[in-house]
């Protein structure tokens, strides 16, 4: 169940096929974000309102997490997929039938509630299938492979809001559901490991965050990702609310700073790299990014440029930070590996909801909330590798 010496991955079906569940999620968090100001017109609401919808489907996205993962080590991982992408169509079709802001935000934690599940098995079913290094090479692969879909869903909301409206956006995610829903149904086999040793069913997230090591990783992939969603739920409001572009132009340049993540979760992959030092590149490329986003508003200064340049500099060192520190964390854990990608994934989502629920509450007139959170984040990825980065290095020198 690794990578072959001729450089092939075995179980690359399965591999895409996680890819695609992941899709949905990814899909579902970002589709509607060039079509904020249509959705505000229509229901009657500001457009920072919308915020709303985002840190509700990130929250249950994170929490839900938290029950998938265990549950999965329990009874298995297939049943548990199936039961989440029933949950997520609900919640899809509440969306497309919403009528104003309280049905929406419901619907949307529907949604988050049900492909939380994906959020897991990203992390789970590749320790499932993988080890060492092959599991770095693949997280770094699965990485890349994810980010495809928010380079696709802010361009296929834009246009789908153009033709038909904004609901077409549930609509289409219903559809994408349903597809991945019928191959995961015929296709998927159970990839849990045999389990010799029995546990209850949430005294595996104890013994995890009991581990130093494992919460830094955490709470380094909470704080990036939390900075990844403020400037994804501002950057709607700030470019098509404030700087009065089209829901098209707003879609192109919403992805613009994600190919920086692609190449920073290909970076990653890069072997011959010294883990440690790859590290080092993802936390002063946050930084950079964080500060660069911040300080043009200390001048009263907004514009493209300081917007998408900062951005990509967050997204690549996070793109880095992702596959690593996911395999950081994951590792030591094989017999516990559906709560370990629980914790890994419901923690960062739920994480990353609260950061965009406070950013709804902060002044949208400029670019200094979105700038003093991410730079904030930034911090506190520094403050937890550093003693981690020390261990590392002192285990190393003692090899």
């Amino acid at each position: 169940m690794n990578k072959n010496i001729d450089g092939k991955i075995k179980n690359l079906h399965l591999l895409v096929m996680l890819i695609l569940l992941v899709a949905v999620g990814q899909m579902a968090q970002t589709i509607y974000v060039p079509v904020i100001t249509k959705i505000a017109h229509d229901l009657s609401i500001l457009p920072g309102s919308i915020q709303h919808v985002m840190a509700a489907y990130l929250m249950t996205y994170g929490l839900s997490q938290l029950i998938y993962g265990p549950l999965s080590d329990s009874i298995g991982r297939r049943p548990v997929i199936l039961a989440g992408m029933i949950i997520f169509l609900s919640g899809s079709l509440g969306g497309l039938l919403s009528n104003g802001l309280a049905m929406l935000v419901v619907s949307s934690a529907v949604q988050g509630m049900g492909i939380g599940v994906a959020g897991v098995m990203a992390r789970t079913l590749p320790r499932d299938l993988y080890g060492s290094i092959a599991l770095r090479y693949v997280n770094s692969m699965l990485n890349m492979g994810i980010l495809i879909s928010p380079l696709l869903a802010p361009l296929i909301g834009g246009v789908l809001a153009m033709f038909f409206g904004w609901r077409a956006n549930y609509a289409f995610l219903l559809a994408l559901g349903a597809g991945v829903s019928y191959a995961m149904f015929s296709w998927l086999p159970e990839t849990r490991p045999v389990i010799t040793k029995k546990r209850r069913m949430f005294s595996s997230i104890r013994e995890l965050l009991a581990d130093g090591r494992f919460t830094c990783y955490l709470m380094m992939m909470i704080s990036a990702l939390s900075g990844i969603v403020v400037f994804e739920g501002s950057c709607g409001v700030l470019m098509g609310d404030i700087l009065g572009l089209s829901s098209v132009s707003v879609s192109i340049l919403f992805i613009l700073p994600i190919p920086g993540a692609f190449f920073g979760s290909w970076y990653a992959g890069r072997n011959g790299k010294p883990f440690n030092s790859l590290m080092w590149h993802s936390v002063i490329s946050c930084l950079l990014g964080g500060l660069l986003m911040w300080t043009p508003s200390w001048f009263g200064v907004m514009n493209l440029w300081t917007l998408i340049v900062p951005a990509t500099l967050f997204f690549f060192g996070a793109g880095i930070m992702f596959p690593l520190a996911t395999t950081g964390a994951m590792e030591p854990f094989p017999y516990l590996a559906g709560s370990a990608g629980a914790l890994v994934g419901g923690m960062q989502n739920l994480g990353s909801g609260l950061a965009a629920l406070l950013s709804a509450t902060l002044p949208q007139t400029g670019q200094f909330s979105v700038g003093l959170l991410m730079f904030a984040m930034s911090l506190l990825i520094l403050i937890c590798w550093w003693p981690l980065s020390n261990r590392l290095d002192q285990e190393n020198n003692i090899r």
